[in-house]
């Protein structure tokens, strides 16, 4: 799975991402640039599942940053607190793997 990510620091700044991976806990992204461990974020995750357009918007902390060659980092993020709506978009994304 690639679905079309982004993540938000702080007031203003967005960032281009892609989602590869997700669990119950957290997302595993594909980014262009580093993001500090430790550091908090909203991340949204646009999907489609079963043909139904499906969105992941939760608050996360940075677990883990790697280098990963010429794709670029990335970037291990954990949920803090998912709502009703967010963990909807999470058990629907499991569902889709």
């Amino acid at each position: 799975m690639r679905w079309p990510a982004s993540v938000r620091l702080g007031h203003a700044t967005v960032l281009a991402a892609k989602a590869i991976q997700i669990s119950s806990t957290g997302v595993g992204l594909l980014m262009d640039r580093t993001i500090k461990e430790g550091e908090t974020a909203l991340v949204r995750v646009d999907a489609y599942v079963s043909g139904n357009p499906v969105r992941l918007q939760a608050r996360t902390s940075v677990v883990c940053c790697t280098c990963v060659g010429m794709d670029g980092f990335r970037i291990s993020l954990r949920f803090q607190e998912l709502d009703e709506d967010a963990q909807s978009a999470v058990d629907a994304m499991l569902r889709a793997r």
